[in-house]
C-alpha cells in the first residue's frame, strides 16, 4: 500500500509520535484500523546478566532467550476514531510502569494485513548518526520519520507493506550493525513489532519526530 507523499499533512519536527501516527492513519485512506500494546519496558540484556564470566551458561542463554511478549495487552483502534484526544486518555490511564507501543501489524478495509515498516536503532543521538540513518533509510527507498526514543532512534515509514516485503525490510535491516538486531528476532518471531509511543519510570523520554523523510 503505498500514499502519495505531496498530501501527507503538515508533520513538523518535535511533533510527539503519537501526533504523528494520527496523521499517518489521515493520508491512509485504505487503513481500516491499527494496534498498540501495553507493556512494561525492561534492561536489555546485557544490563540483566552483567558480566558473563561470572553467569553459568543456562541462565546466560535462558536470558538471550527471554521473551514475555505473549503476556501483553493489545489495543485495536478503528483508524476512523483515531485521535491524539484517545492515544493520551490511554497513555494517562496506564500504571507508571507500563508503556504504550504502537505495533506494526494493521488491518486494511479489505480485511488483509498489512505492516507499517519499523525499526529500532541503537546508534547513539547525534548528527553524525542521524545523518547515516537518513543515508541509510534513502538508499533504500524508504519514506517516513526518524524518532528520538530517548538513547537512540525509531523509524516509522509511510507505506504499509505486506508479509514478504516486511520481511525482506527486516532483512535490509539486518546488514547493517545500527539496528537493533534483538528486537528484530523478537518482532519475526510474533509476527510484528512495536515500539514505545510513551513515557515510563524506566524510559522517561517522550519519542519525538527529529526528522522527516519524503
Amino acid at each position: 500500500m503505498q500514499i502519495k507523499t505531496d498530501v501527507i499533512p503538515e508533520i513538523k519536527i518535535g511533533d510527539t509520535v503519537s501526533t504523528f501516527i494520527v496523521a499517518l492513519a489521515r493520508i491512509n485512506p485504505q487503513l481500516q484500523s491499527l494496534f498498540f500494546t501495553m507493556y512494561s519496558p525492561m534492561p536489555g540484556v546485557h544490563e540483566r546478566i552483567g558480566d558473563l564470566r561470572s553467569r553459568p551458561a543456562a541462565e546466560i542463554v535462558s536470558n538471550f532467550l527471554y521473551d514475555d511478549n505473549h503476556t501483553n495487552k493489545h489495543w485495536q483502534v478503528s483508524a476512523s476514531d483515531l485521535s491524539s484526544e484517545i492515544i493520551n486518555e490511554k497513555i494517562a490511564s496506564l500504571p507508571s510502569n507500563l508503556a504504550l507501543g504502537l505495533e506494526s501489524k494493521c488491518i486494511t478495509q479489505d480485511g488483509s494485513v498489512k505492516y507499517i515498516p519499523m525499526m529500532d536503532f541503537k546508534l547513539g543521538q547525534s548528527a553524525s548518526n542521524l545523518e547515516l540513518l537518513k543515508e541509510f533509510l534513502v538508499r533504500l527507498a524508504y519514506k517516513g520519520v526518524i524518532g528520538e526514543s530517548g538513547a537512540s532512534y525509531h523509524f516509522y515509514g509511510f507505506d504499509f507493506l505486506d508479509h514478504s516485503r516486511w520481511v525482506r525490510f527486516m532483512g535490509e535491516c539486518l546488514l547493517v550493525p545500527w539496528s537493533d538486531s534483538r528486537w528484530i528476532g523478537h518482532s519475526l518471531l510474533a509476527g510484528g513489532g512495536d515500539l514505545r509511543i510513551s513515557t515510563t519510570k524506566l524510559k522517561p523520554k517522550l519519542p519525538v519526530i527529529c526528522e522527516i523523510l519524503r
